[in-house]
This record gives C-alpha cells, structure tokens and sequence, in this order.
C-alpha cells in the first residue's frame, strides 16, 4: 500500500518527477555498536519501478507536496515534509509583516547523535527528541550503554532517510549505499529489552532502514517486554511510515518481538516488512503483550513461514489484539500461514481486507472490502468499538482509509 497519490501521464509526469528538488542521504558502517555515518550525497530520487499502467509515473504524497498540490488538509505538507510552511505575522505591532513558521518535521539523519534535553510529565523524566540525531543518542543508551528504562518523547515528525526510499513491493528506489542504516533499539537479540516508554506524541518516524539478514528481532525496537507485567515496555500514539525493515526472524513494522510489554494507538503505513513471522507492528507476540487499536498498510512479506496484518505469531500465552485494522498486502508461502490480522485466533473486533490472488486466514477478524473500508461507515465501526482512540478519514491522507484524529 502506497500513501495518497495523483498519476502524472506520458511526457509531462516524467519532466515533473525529474523535476523534483535533490533530496539527501548518508551511509552506514553495518555495525550495531556504531552509529556514525559517512557524509551525505546528493542524488535526485527516481526509478522506474515507480512506474505503471504503461506510460504513468506515480506521485507519492511528499512528492505532490513539494510539487506544490493544495489538497490536502492545511499545514499538512509542512508538519510532515518541511516543505508549504505558511508565514505568520510576528505580532500584530510588529513592524516586520512576517516570519517563517517552524516545520513540524526534522531534517534527515546526518548520522550522528546528540544528546536530547529532559523533561519531567507526570512525574516520569523524559528524553525530548525532536531530532534524528537526538533518537540516534537516545537508541544509544538503550541499545549499548544499557539503560533499558530510558522514556522518550517525540516532539517533531523525524527522517531518518529520504522520503520515498522504498516502494510497496520492497524496491528501495535510492542507492543502499546512501541510506543510514538503523539498529533496532536493543538490538537484535534478547541481550537486551527496552522497558521504558516511547511515547510518539502523536508524531511519525519516516525512513527507517534496517537489512539484518541475521537478526532475530528486527524492528524501530527489537524487543519490547521484561520479565514481569510491572516492569515491560510501552509504546504509544507513533508512526512508522515509508521504511524498509529486514530480518532473519520475529520482524516487525514498529517491534520485532514484544514480551509483555503494550502498544497503543500505532500504526505502520506505506512499509516493506519481511522476515520469519512477520507482521505490520508486531513481529512475534509472547507473554501477554497487549496492542490496542492500530492499523497497517505496508506490505508484509515472510519467504518460509508465518505474515500478518498486525501480529505474524502470536503465542497461545500472549495477551490481547484488540480494536485493529489492516488493509496491507500479505505475502506468506503456500505451506506457512497468510493472516489478515493475526496468525492465530486470538483477535477481537479487528478488521482486515480481502486480497485477489489468496484467502486470508481470519483467525477472530472480520474480512471487509476495501472499498466499504475506505468509507465514513468503517470510521463509524471503530469508533462505535473504541475505548479512548478517535477514528476519522480524510480522502487525501492514507488513501481515505481511516487513520487517528491527532494524525489531522
């Protein structure tokens, strides 16, 4: 599933998209104690796999933005691509007429890291990121120095990469060489469990690489858990948009395995998954782990075994799957398990939609259309079934298909 986009024909669609300002990117050392990066290179994003129905060249939702289209919702283009920010007067006694507004959104990862100020809110310390370089440290100190317990709060959309490095069927549409690679935090084994709180804030990671052929829990986070329900992970109100994660196994648009911990109010949209037992946000789910109200529309690929919508293998033991949709496309062999939410029964008043070339394990969910999901009654459905979320749809943003309110 790709974001929100317009088809540019012929001649003209190939000018536009040549057009299209250079965009930045670094490289990476492919090590997991390690996270500085070669320098930047410039190069423009173009590839011909963005290309179908003969002679049409698609427009991906940041690159309509930089195009200039008007629409979508106002300041959108500005939290979340840096690009159509408005002006505003300074005051209304200011001899000056007006400033630049601030971009909701940080520049792509340079590859360093920088240590991020703190916060105390309700009574827990914080680290505030509003930097790629800042989540770097930060994933630092959790991953190699660590401090499992670290709390985090997003305060600006970040970019790890580019946008538009990959497409919906796993094509990075830039030179690998370019992209920083992420470790996922904690890494990607069980030597460590990351059992703080991220708290997303209502804002999105974008960018996010990881090829780790080798790992055995790949994700923005490895592992999220601990080895008691008091003392365990908690992700909420993030977003995982445009990236490329690859593992060995237990793979993960947001959390390779999650051992007790619980996620809330996420969502993976326009990601490439793949691995054994993959799914949209969680790869692999043991020791009552909860997640509560999410979406996926990547797409989700596992070669040997178990794919997903939302959790790729759940354990008998594991928690709940509540309150949930997919409307990403599943990729499993004909001898493992294609699941539209789950790989096993386990889910409650989860959705998926249907595909054309395979039937989707149900395993508890409900198989809709996507066209009724792309619809006000859809947001109507869930917000009938929820407990604190807010459902809404704009057809311009995530292809009309329903999405949070603090994503307006």
């Amino acid at each position: 599933m790709r974001s929100p986009r317009i088809k540019w024909t012929g001649f003209v669609g190939a000018f536009a998209l040549v057009g299209m300002s250079l965009l930045s990117a670094c490289g990476d050392n492919n090590s997991s104690s390690s996270i500085t990066q070669p320098q930047v290179n410039e190069k423009v994003t173009e590839s011909s796999s963005s290309v179908d129905e003969g002679s049409s060249v698609i427009v991906s939702e940041a690159d309509e933005c930089r195009l200039g289209s008007k629409k979508f919702p106002e300041n959108y283009c500005c939290q979340y691509y840096g690009v159509q920010c408005t002006t505003t007067p300074k005051s209304s006694s200011s001899v000056e007429s007006s400033s630049s507004v601030a971009s909701d959104v940080s520049a792509v990862w340079t590859g360093k890291m920088e240590m991020p100020k703190t916060q105390t809110i309700d009574g827990k310390s914080y680290m505030i990121i509003e930097t790629a370089e800042e989540l770097a440290y930060f994933a630092d100190q959790v991953t190699n120095k660590g401090n499992e317990r670290l709390n985090a709060r997003l305060v600006k959309n970040i970019r790890l990469n580019v946008d538009n490095m990959v497409d919906e069927n796993g094509n990075l549409l830039v030179d690998a060489l370019t992209l920083n690679e992420w470790t996922p935090i904690g890494g990607g084994t069980n030597a460590v469990m990351y059992k703080g709180t991220f708290d997303g804030n209502g804002h999105r990671i974008s960018g996010i690489y990881v090829n780790k052929p080798s790992f055995q829990r790949a994700g923005f986070i490895g592992t999220l858990g601990g080895t008691t329900t008091s003392d365990s992970g908690f992700v909420k109100k993030l977003g995982i948009v445009n990236s490329y994660i690859v593992g060995n196994e237990q793979v993960g648009g947001i959390v390779g395995r999650e051992n007790r911990g619980q996620i809330d109010r996420v969502f993976n949209r326009g990601s490439y998954v793949k691995g054994k037992y993959a799914g949209g946000i969680v790869g692999y789910q043991v020791n009552g782990g909860r997640i509560i109200a999410a979406y996926n529309t990547g797409t989700i690929v596992s070669p040997t075994t178990r794919a997903a919508g939302i959790v790729g293998m759940k354990e008998s033991n594991a928690g709940v799957l509540l309150r949930s949709y997919n409307v990403g496309f599943i990729i499993a062999p004909s001898s493992g398990v294609a699941a539209g939410i789950s790989t096993n029964n386990s889910s409650k008043n989860c959705f998926y939609a249907a595909q054309s070339d395979k039937e989707l394990k149900a395993n508890g969910a409900t198989e809709k259309s996507k066209n009724f999901m792309a619809t006000n009654e859809f947001v109507s459905t869930l917000n009938g079934l929820a407990d604190g979320e807010r459902w809404t749809r704009n057809d311009n943003i995530n292809n009309g298909f329903p999405i949070f309110d603090w994503e307006l």
